[in-house]
């Protein structure tokens, strides 16, 4: 699959001029992943996400699959991430073994209902090839993702994490860290401006929590092509709601001479 620095699903275009607004769904079973669903999509974020290490049933191949019909069907033509976030990088235990979610992400991709697979580059090396080898085979996109919920390395460690995700295939590269003072969200939002001019993929970067919520709003001016807010419920510390991200994104776009 030809990888390209702007990316157009289903209408919902990364890579462009204002981020595409993501609403993640964490609910733990199949009727509330819908309900949460139908609550969401009426807010219209522009993505959805369904974090499935929320999903009790996870262990169950066929209950997942069956959930994603289901959310295909509710959720329209809005893009749909499929995301396993690991215990090490923030997400919730889950009684699958690595080679277990290799497997689940195989089975999904084969369904057509999910446009990405979220999987985080620290993985195995070749689980991250097998991911990302059976999913373009199915004609799905990849997000090679990095979190770190502890701090926010320096400007050289998260430039390399973006190109490195590209390296390995990525169609798209997340970074995602915790930052300590205003100095580190500036490092974040540097790495995403360097990497941005290098980089022949969309790439999507937040800083986490309350002081590194002006990166979900401003990400956009430093080549973050996608931001993460709250429909029901947020999967990540400082998420905002999708109605107020949207406000934002119009300010600046008149600020910039865009309406």
């Amino acid at each position: 699959m030809k990888r390209d620095k702007v990316i157009t699903v289903r209408g919902r275009t990364l890579g462009g001029d204002t981020p595409v607004i993501c609403a993640p769904l964490v609910g733990r079973t199949r009727e509330r992943v819908l309900a949460e669903a139908a609550n969401v999509v009426a807010k219209k974020p522009d993505v959805i996400e369904w974090r499935v290490d929320f999903f009790e049933a996870i262990g169950d191949t066929a209950a997942v699959v069956d959930t994603l019909a289901a959310l295909r069907a509710a959720v329209g033509d809005a893009p749909i991430i499929f995301t396993r976030r690991s215990t090490k990088e923030g997400g919730t235990p889950i009684p699958l073994d690595d080679g277990g979610v290799v497997a689940l992400y195989d089975a999904v991709g084969a369904t057509g209902h999910a446009d990405f697979l979220d999987f985080e580059m620290g993985n195995d090396p070749e689980h991250v090839r097998r991911v990302v080898e059976t999913a373009h085979a199915q004609r799905s996109r990849v997000i090679l993702s990095y979190h770190n919920f502890g701090y926010t390395p320096g400007v050289d460690f998260l430039v390399q994490r973006f190109l490195e995700a590209e390296r390995l295939g990525a169609d798209v590269a997340k970074v995602a860290v915790m930052p300590r003072d205003r100095a580190d969200v500036l490092a974040l939002l540097t790495a995403t401006a360097t990497a941005h001019a290098k980089a022949g993929v969309p790439l999507i970067s937040m800083s986490m929590g309350p002081l590194g919520a002006v990166t979900r709003m401003v990400g956009g001016l430093f080549g973050s092509s996608l931001s993460f807010a709250v429909g029901e419920g947020s999967s990540a510390p400082g998420q905002m709601p999708i109605a107020d991200l949207r406000t934002v994104y119009d300010v600046i776009g008149r600020a910039r001479g865009g309406g």
